[in-house]
């Protein structure tokens, strides 16, 4: 089939498949209404199913085809990141400075960047870290990752993920308790670790109907998400945490999820730079690879919007 298959009109597939029209695919890559059709109709003879039906004056993918739409706007996604990083990697070379708060730095930068480094010996690496407020403001660094709600003045940044967050513990936290914790109501004698004042547990167990917050009476501050999520691998109590900074404990079963149900925290991951380090080959190629991690793809758009692939820019 692969050898039968016309791959030049996979490209115009993807665009009628994301804009539900063959108008404005047509537009966006130049053609005529008809070639559209014509490249449409290929497709469909060589798979052997139909992609679109007729719905009105327009068309709307068939069952088949919002399938077969999934993995072909995931493949020209992968082809297009993977070409950039090709194009940037010939020219690539010197220091790159990223700054981070200590929790994305320690819980995803340290278990990630090698492969980075590995791939692309030529750039030399350096982290600096930063109080999560004050990273958008580090003057001397070539990119930031930070966790906010977006829109820096003056700064181009790209939404890397939107965060839920649920309950984490260690398995020794059992142990110790001498039971397992199978209800919300079953952490009023568990120490309940926070990086801010409360808020998010508060949240998370009124979802679950707890009200009383009082009846909860141990707690443990931290000035850091990274020291709370240590402190709940050693048994110590219960974090609230997202996957992406939980993942490799969860993974290595250091951490558990006792609980399924999530909350929305009040933000999500995002990288951003000033606009002029975008020239730079290095900063180009990190953002492919960190953008990459997150199944997100570079743009380089200069008005901000919401793009199918997650990302956020801004001018």
């Amino acid at each position: 089939m692969l050898r039968n298959l016309p791959l030049a009109t996979l490209r115009t597939f993807e665009a009628a498949a994301r804009h539900q029209s063959l108008a404005k695919a047509a537009f966006e890559l130049s053609l005529t209404d008809s070639a559209v059709s014509h490249q449409l109709r290929r497709l469909e003879e060589a798979l052997g199913v139909a992609l679109f039906e007729k719905a009105g004056r327009g068309v709307v993918l068939t069952d088949a085809g919002r399938v077969f739409a999934r993995s072909v706007g995931t493949a020209l996604r992968d082809i297009a990141r993977t070409a950039h990083s090709l194009a940037d990697a010939g020219e690539v070379g010197g220091r790159l400075t990223i700054a981070c708060p200590p929790m994305f730095a320690g819980k995803w930068l340290a278990k990630n960047l090698a492969g980075f480094c590995t791939d692309h010996p030529g750039i030399e690496c350096h982290i600096r870290l930063f109080d999560n407020e004050r990273v958008a403001e580090a003057a001397d660094a070539d990119l930031g990752i930070l966790f906010g709600t977006g829109s820096w003045p003056g700064k181009w940044s790209a939404l890397l993920e939107m965060v839920a967050i649920a309950p984490a513990c260690s398995p020794l936290l059992f142990q110790r308790a001498g039971r397992t914790l199978t209800r919300p109501s079953d952490l009023t004698d568990v120490i309940l670790l926070h990086q801010d004042d409360g808020t998010e547990w508060r949240r998370w167990l009124a979802a679950e109907g707890e009200h009383v917050f009082e009846r909860y009476r141990r707690h443990l501050y931290c000035s850091d998400l990274g020291i709370a999520i240590d402190l709940a691998a050693e048994g110590v109590g219960m974090v609230l945490v997202s996957d992406t900074l939980a993942a490799s404990y969860i993974g290595e079963g250091t951490l558990l999820r006792p609980f399924a149900a999530t909350i929305q925290a009040t933000g999500g991951w995002y990288v951003l730079c000033d606009g002029y380090r975008l020239e730079r080959s290095a900063v180009r190629l990190f953002l492919h690879w960190l953008l990459g991690r997150f199944g997100q793809m570079l743009s380089l758009t200069p008005t901000a919007q919401a793009g199918e692939d997650g990302l956020l820019d801004s001018p």
